[in-house]
């Protein structure tokens, strides 16, 4: 009985740990409103499931923004940052494409997310460093064909609709996403409390542009 209990053990554990990954998903969000808002066009990358090693849960999505919005962003660099949206934000956007990523893949992104947080201000270039170049470092990060054609720098979803079909192309095992239907007004407005605590973060401006 002990010897069968054991097994059974055995077998659970290895189910556990085949079942244990991180997904990896790229979103970008439309031009529109969020809450009392306005949102512009934005690239961002999702992580979820849980780590194969520990089986350490992973929730967390990471973008790269303006600090603030202004017409000097269209001549200079200014102030940028690593930011995380509510899930309710999460729900408007348009998820393209989905993979599971190893735990060292995913060190590797937390590692690039550090040093995206850690560069010297201004940090923030409408045509060098952006959402979509910020996305793009991680795309390559896991070995993915991303493009170098400079007409998707200020296009998000232009460059991970490119993306999804390069990659489409290759060996890799994929989960193609849905469009996502914007939420309802209501229900948008719902959580007040939230969009006001993200409006503070952005320190009062619009969230995010690329």
């Amino acid at each position: 009985m002990r010897q069968l209990l054991l097994t059974t053990l055995f077998f659970l554990a290895l189910a556990s740990g085949a079942c244990a990954e991180v997904t990896l998903t790229f979103y970008s969000h439309h031009f529109g409103t969020y809450g009392s808002s306005v949102t512009f066009p934005h690239a961002y990358v999702r992580l979820s499931g849980t780590t194969a090693a520990d089986t350490k849960p992973v929730k967390a999505n990471f973008g790269f923004s303006a600090q603030t919005l202004s017409p000097s962003i269209l001549w200079e660099p200014v102030e940028g940052y690593v930011l995380s949206m509510p899930d309710d934000y999460i729900a408007m956007s348009q998820p393209h494409f989905s993979l599971a990523i190893s735990d060292e893949q995913y060190r590797s992104v937390l590692s690039i997310v550090d040093r995206w947080r850690k560069y010297p201000q201004p940090s923030y270039s409408l045509d060098t460093k952006n959402c979509v170049t910020f996305v793009k470092e991680i795309a390559i990060a896991l070995k993915l064909p991303a493009s170098n054609d400079p007409k998707f720098i200020r296009s998000p979803k232009e460059f991970l609709e490119d993306l999804q079909v390069r990659t489409s192309k290759t060996n890799r095992i994929v989960t193609i996403g849905r469009s996502q239907q914007p939420i309802p007004s209501t229900q948008a407005h719902a959580n007040e409390t939230t969009v006001v605590r993200a409006e503070n973060r952005w320190g009062g401006t619009t969230p995010p542009a690329r």
